[in-house]
């Protein structure tokens, strides 16, 4: 009788209207926490899933900005470096070749005249003519490449007059994406956690987009020095243009700088690409579209470093 009455006592306070009150209180204060909690994370998720494109955009609006501004806009300081070496390096050595290939032309001509016996003016002339366009080819061949560069540069301006260089946001509202809302009608933990665990996916994916726009400077970088690299040796292979013999070392070297100066052509439109790929992400499973964001965006580094066989390809250059 005694423990009947202590637990109906006990039911009793329970369920009195004190105790109901301080439940409710209990609950309602706890969804007021939780729902801070829950809409500011929200909300920075979505700016996250914003704001992930940010520094990639920056880097290929900036890389797209250099490769239509060609190799002088780049550093003017590099470019002329180059060209005096060019010109007072390299041209010397082109005209010791020349005079070598300028003999070798000569004993060609009197072993093919039987010993000077049968020598015409109109070879002689021939020989000297070939001689003087070796000489002008040969002082004017980093212009020439420098023009070769420019035409590249024309065709990346025409290229980004008919696409975009800047890469679409990642601009899919999370409600879409996630199932989601911003203000649920009850807030759990659960929903915290998950959200906690988006915001980390999306972390890495700012690192791994990050570390994208780094290689895509870095390509750029390497694509202008290269093309210096080459252009400071122009006077050589040019000089060996007049020889039959030689003069495939010329003209490999004129499909190689060809190649490299529309290596930037392919880097624009592989951004174009990319960022088609990435507009045509929609509403659907959170992590499906945030791997293939970042998988795209490392297809897109590793593709950066295969534009030079591409061109190479299409130019025939070695």
């Amino acid at each position: 009788m005694m423990e009947r009455g202590i637990g109906d006592i006990i039911d009793a306070g329970l369920t009195s209207p004190f105790n109901k009150d301080i439940s409710e209180f209990a609950h309602k204060l706890m969804q007021i926490v939780l729902g801070e909690i829950y809409t500011s994370l929200y909300d920075s998720v979505q700016k996250s899933m914003k704001d992930l494109f940010y520094v990639l955009n920056y880097e290929v609006t900036k890389a797209a900005t250099r490769i239509n501004g060609g190799v002088q806009a780049w550093n003017e300081d590099a470019f002329n470096l180059i060209k005096n070496i060019a010109e007072n390096v390299c041209i010397p050595i082109a005209a010791s070749f020349i005079t070598v290939i300028f003999c070798w032309e000569l004993i060609h001509l009197i072993q093919e005249s039987n010993s000077m016996n049968n020598v015409k003016p109109e070879k002689i002339m021939i020989v000297l003519l070939k001689f003087g366009l070796c000489l002008l080819v040969c002082a004017k061949s980093f212009d020439i490449i420098i023009g070769i560069s420019d035409l590249g540069a024309w065709a990346s301006e025409q290229l980004g007059l008919l696409t975009s260089s800047e890469l679409r946001s990642f601009d899919v509202d999370l409600s879409e994406m996630t199932g989601l809302v911003r203000q649920p009608p009850e807030y759990d933990i659960g929903m915290l956690m998950t959200l906690c665990g988006y915001k980390i996916v999306l972390f890495i994916g700012k690192i791994g987009i990050i570390i994208c726009g780094a290689i895509v400077y870095i390509r750029v970088m390497i694509w202008f020095i290269e093309f210096l690299i080459y252009a400071s040796a122009a006077p050589i292979p040019y000089s060996t243009w007049v020889n039959k013999e030689w003069a495939q070392v010329g003209m490999n070297y004129t499909r190689k700088m060809l190649a490299l100066a529309f290596e930037g052509f392919f880097m624009l439109l592989l951004f174009a690409i990319y960022g088609g790929v990435i507009s045509g992400i929609s509403s659907g499973d959170f992590m499906q579209n945030m791997v293939m964001v970042i998988g795209c965006g490392f297809a897109l580094c590793v593709m950066m470093f295969k534009t030079g066989n591409i061109s190479a390809s299409i130019f025939n250059a070695h």
